[in-house]
């Protein structure tokens, strides 16, 4: 049974790391035209409805180092994309604020139509399903790495 189990879990992370690599690569293809980059998208998603994000809580988000963050978001503070507002009490932190803009609504669409390619043929049953078990593999994950620290 435990050799079952192994051979269970070795193939779930060699399947979500072949759908990362695979998705990365089509969303990627896809903003192209749009003059942003998968990294880019992936900020500007987890910076939608936040109110007050500091550039480190992003870059630990991210799982990236605050150097390598801070490009992108300089090329998406360039784009209007993004915008770094000082801290009124630390002047070395920066909150970032995502910019309303047509591209950015534009991307949004990208990413629905990805959505919808990467369900097609799937029932809703199904789908339901799989959205339990992914969200019950998150709090395994989640509850693992804070028992890490």
């Amino acid at each position: 049974m435990a050799s079952v189990i192994a051979k269970t879990h070795q193939l779930l992370i060699s399947r979500f790391g072949k759908i990362n690599r695979l998705m990365g690569q089509v969303i990627e293809r896809e903003l192209t035209p749009l003059g942003i980059t998968y990294q880019e998208m992936r900020i500007a998603g987890l910076l939608m409805g936040e109110e007050s994000l500091t550039q480190k809580a992003l870059a630990e988000k991210l799982s990236v180092r605050a150097a390598t963050l801070s490009v992108a978001i300089s090329k998406l503070e360039a784009q209007g994309l993004v915008k770094r507002v000082p801290s009124k009490s630390d002047k070395r932190v920066n909150f970032l604020h995502l910019v309303p803009s047509k591209k950015i609504t534009k991307v949004d669409d990208v990413l629905m139509s990805v959505e919808g390619c990467l369900v097609q043929g799937i029932s809703e049953a199904d789908l339901n399903i799989t959205a339990q078990v992914l969200t019950k593999i998150i709090e395994n994950l989640d509850l693992q790495k804070e028992t890490q620290l």
